[in-house]
C-alpha cells in the first residue's frame, strides 16, 4: 500500500493504492505514531467535528443553507465552506450560526 498524504484547506486528502487488503484502524494506528502526522489529524479532527455538529443540527432544524444564512445573517457561501471544513471559523460566527440552529456553544481545554 502507497500513502501519499497531505493538507489542502485544512483537510487530509489520502491517496491510498490498496495492494492488498487493509484495515483501516491499523492504517490509522500505524500513521498517528507520526508525530507530525497526529498533530495534523487532532487538528483537522477537531475542525471537522464543529463543521459536522453544525450540519447535523440545520439538518435536525429542517433548514436549508440559505435559510440559516438569512436567520443568521451569514452568507450561504459561508455555511457551505465551514459545513465542508474549508472554513477557520472565528467564535463570534460558530455562536450565531449555534444560535440559528437553537444550539449552544461548549468550549473545552483538555
Amino acid at each position: 500500500m502507497k500513502f501519499d498524504g497531505h493538507v489542502k484547506f485544512g483537510i487530509c486528502i489520502w491517496r491510498i493504492k490498496m495492494t492488498k487488503e487493509y484495515n483501516f484502524d491499523e492504517f490509522m494506528n500505524q500513521k498517528l505514531k507520526n508525530p507530525e502526522f497526529r498533530q495534523q489529524f487532532e487538528e483537522t479532527d477537531r475542525e471537522m467535528t464543529a463543521a459536522f455538529a453544525l450540519l447535523m443540527a440545520r439538518h435536525q432544524m429542517g433548514l436549508t443553507q440559505r435559510q440559516l444564512a438569512k436567520k443568521t445573517g451569514t452568507a450561504q457561501s459561508t455555511i457551505a465552506r465551514i459545513e465542508q471544513g474549508n472554513f477557520d471559523l472565528r467564535l463570534s460566527t460558530l455562536k450565531k450560526i449555534a444560535n440559528g440552529v437553537g444550539k449552544k456553544i461548549e468550549i473545552k481545554i483538555i
